[in-house]
């Protein structure tokens, strides 16, 4: 992750981390803000939540592991519970694959239809084999995640 960070061009504005390893995130933290969330390796750290739900630039964040909502069977259960918290944009972790997908506005999810389209992103695993990571522009008009390898 230090690595990652260093060889930006342009320092982020925060980082997500979406789980397995927090005390290895914690152990670089530093200036910039940082999101983490625990996953199932990290159940014992109480002090870290199992989800976040935030609003940034004008969207509607849902950040989860993704142990809990069985996203190595399907993103069912994970998209109810973006429908039922209002968010556009899902990052999860858990299968350690690069994923991204988008949800039409209009569809039904779990009984709500959605208003506008849900961005589903999945960076992989920083620490697994193909080291990948993830990136995410974001303002009131673009949403634009694009993935990286260490």
């Amino acid at each position: 992750m230090r690595d990652v960070l260093a060889r930006q061009i342009r320092q982020p504005d925060g980082v997500i981390f979406l789980g397995d390893g927090v005390r290895d995130a914690d152990s670089i933290e530093g200036e910039l803000p940082w999101y983490t969330v625990r996953g199932n390796c990290d159940l014992f750290l109480s002090d870290r939540p199992e989800e976040i739900v935030m609003a940034l630039e004008g969207h509607v964040l849902f950040l989860s592991h993704g142990h809990r909502y069985g996203v190595k069977g399907g993103i069912g259960a994970l998209l109810s519970r973006a429908a039922e918290v209002d968010a556009d944009i899902v990052m999860f972790g858990h299968t350690h694959v690069p994923m991204q997908q988008v949800i039409d506005a209009g569809s039904t999810i779990g009984g709500t239809v959605t208003k506008r389209p849900i961005y589903l992103f999945n960076p992989g695993s920083i620490g697994g084999f193909d080291g990948s990571f993830g990136t995410l522009t974001l303002n009131r008009q673009t949403v634009f995640f694009s993935h990286g390898t260490r």
